[in-house]
């Protein structure tokens, strides 16, 4: 309201200047204004889909040239930055066709006496709204092509990317996609936003939320770019000024307002399985040791992680649970397949060497489920793993590694996915409004998405039928509410 209240201040000196002129003796008194009917005090749009339409009544209509503009009222107050607005029609009557990014706005009906000159102004409240910021995000591909599915409360965009830029999706199978908040398109920009950054194995994209433009491609989203174009996997760290971005098993740092920058020389082979936690957990194929790393720098671990450096071992799944849990799980499986989970202290002291890190180990034989499993799946809570066999769904837990049926999705489907999608990030004091097992499913070149509530023991119950459906292969979901996405878990 105070941005409102200086932006109006300063259209009425501006108005209260026009009145006089340079000669005090040519002095013009007041004119009688207009009378406007017809336009209302407020208005609400969505973006990129509504038509703003306003025909008012204007008495001695013939005696005014018109015209419309538009000033954002997202500013500083004091920062030095005057508003500038855009002039979006110049006719009495408006037709508009919104295109402006989602926020509070204030229209200005122009009316310019032609004998005086004098213009009078005529404001109103003008809040721009967007379907893009509340939903589910559901990535998939067609075996060639990559798109969003987005579902919000009333409907749905299937193939958001290709609908808000020209019909382009991205080229190749889908990875993973994660929300990233607080983006800019300069270090100095106090203008933020939030994005989907997704990639497939041929290709990488970073998109707004509230407009789903592209900000970036992966041709244009490095300082240097990379000689090979191979995206394997792509973080939000918790410092929420960086993203992680593993290509061609090179670890890339972006620091939001500028570009991914190379990672430091070293002998490193980063893998594609990754986890964030306190500091982003990584593993080095040459090394066969973890890697940990928070701001382009990378860290082995302390003497309290000695069990995991030069491991005769791969590294096949990790969990990350940043937060008020702080923990890890990471699942390692030997030449003799047999597999190794670990729990571990995922807090910054023991990452950085300090205190436990390893809190426990067990062995999972080599003919347990989780060792061949089509997809994995953690939980956040507690130290709870969800597996796939074909169309079978088990759950295994760190203390017993017991196997346990959960559910059986109909014949011939094949899980693709499993997440554990909590919103918002926990934290003391904050209410989880959204809290499902999501399990992604595959048949005949067709998805469903199965959203299973988690008991207090971790275990899920069978579903009558699928909370969504759509055409592809889906590989990654994330759940946004008002442009404020989940983690991927």
């Amino acid at each position: 309201m105070k941005k409102l209240n200086v932006l109006l201040m300063g259209i009425m000196v501006l108005f209260t200047c026009s009145c006089v002129k340079e000669s005090e003796n040519a002095y013009i008194p007041d004119l009688p204004s207009a009378t406007v009917t017809g336009y209302e005090k407020a208005y609400t749009v969505y973006t990129h889909q509504d038509q703003l339409n306003i025909t008012p009544a204007v008495s001695d209509e013939r005696s005014y040239n018109y015209y419309w503009t538009v000033f954002s009222n997202n500013y500083t107050v004091g920062s030095g930055i005057i508003p500038k607005g855009d002039t979006i029609s110049r006719s009495k009557d408006l037709h508009y066709e919104v295109l402006l990014n989602p926020g509070a706005y204030t229209l200005v009906l122009n009316l310019k006496n032609r004998i005086t000159g004098v213009t009078q102004m005529i404001t109103s409240a003008l809040s721009v709204s967007t379907l893009t910021m509340t939903g589910w995000y559901i990535l998939k591909d067609d075996g060639n092509k990559t798109d969003f599915d987005f579902i919000y409360p009333t409907g749905r965009i299937d193939n958001w990317m290709a609908n808000f830029n020209d019909g382009k999706g991205l080229t190749g199978k889908s990875v993973k996609a994660v929300f990233s908040g607080s983006f800019k398109n300069n270090l100095k920009s106090t203008d933020l936003y939030s994005v989907m950054i997704a990639i497939t194995d041929q290709d990488a994209a970073i998109f707004r939320l509230d407009n789903g433009k592209k900000v970036m491609g992966f041709d244009d989203m490095f300082f240097t770019r990379p000689d090979v174009k191979k995206p394997q996997n792509v973080l939000q760290p918790m410092a929420d000024n960086n993203v992680f971005l593993i290509n061609d098993n090179k670890l890339f740092t972006l620091t939001k307002g500028t570009l991914f920058a190379s990672p430091p020389p070293s002998t490193y082979k980063i893998t594609p399985v990754a986890a964030i936690a306190a500091r982003g957990i990584f593993f080095d194929d040459n090394s066969k040791s973890m890697v940990f790393s928070d701001n382009g720098t990378y860290a082995l671990p302390g003497a309290n992680g000695a069990l995991v450096k030069n491991m005769n071992a791969d590294m096949i799944w990790a969990g990350g649970y940043a937060g008020l849990r702080s923990a890890a799980l990471t699942l390692f499986k030997k030449p003799t397949g047999e597999g190794l989970l670990i729990r571990m202290n995922a807090s910054y002291g023991p990452l950085a060497g300090s205190g436990d890190m390893i809190l426990g180990t067990k062995t999972v034989p080599a003919t347990h489920g989780l060792m061949s499993a089509d997809a994995i799946g953690g939980n956040y809570d507690s130290d709870y793993i969800y597996y796939a066999k074909g169309n079978n769904i088990y759950m295994t837990d760190f203390t017993s590694i017991s196997e346990n049926l959960q559910v059986t999705l109909p014949q011939g489907e094949v899980v693709t996915c499993i997440q554990h999608i909590k919103y918002p990030q926990p934290a003391a004091g904050v209410a989880t409004t959204v809290d499902f097992l999501a399990i992604a499913s595959y048949q005949n070149g067709k998805y469903k998405v199965w959203l299973h509530k988690i008991s207090s023991t971790g275990t899920i119950q069978q579903l009558s039928k699928p909370d969504f459906e759509g055409q592809g292969k889906v590989s990654c979901l994330n759940y946004v509410e008002k442009g404020l996405g989940s983690r991927v878990f």
